[in-house]
């Protein structure tokens, strides 16, 4: 079983959309972006591996609760 660690960063934020960053395990910086209206997580770059996955269902935790951080952290 492998470990997923990322430290989640808000990039930016506009009306209709968020963008956060994080670092994959090999050190490349990947970017999400998140459509308010749509409500909807989608990549900016990279893949959609565990990672994403967990970065994004994070994000997406965090909106449908209300929030919106400047930082997060994904770990198992």
């Amino acid at each position: 079983m492998m470990a997923l660690y990322a430290e989640i960063r808000k990039i930016d934020e506009d009306g209709g959309h968020i963008r956060y960053g994080y670092t994959d395990s090999a050190g490349v910086e990947r970017m999400v972006l998140l459509d308010k209206a749509a409500e909807t997580i989608r990549p900016e770059s990279g893949t959609e591996d565990m990672l994403y996955l967990a970065v994004a269902r994070k994000i997406a935790s965090a909106w449908i609760s209300g929030l919106v951080p400047e930082r997060m952290i994904v770990q198992s």
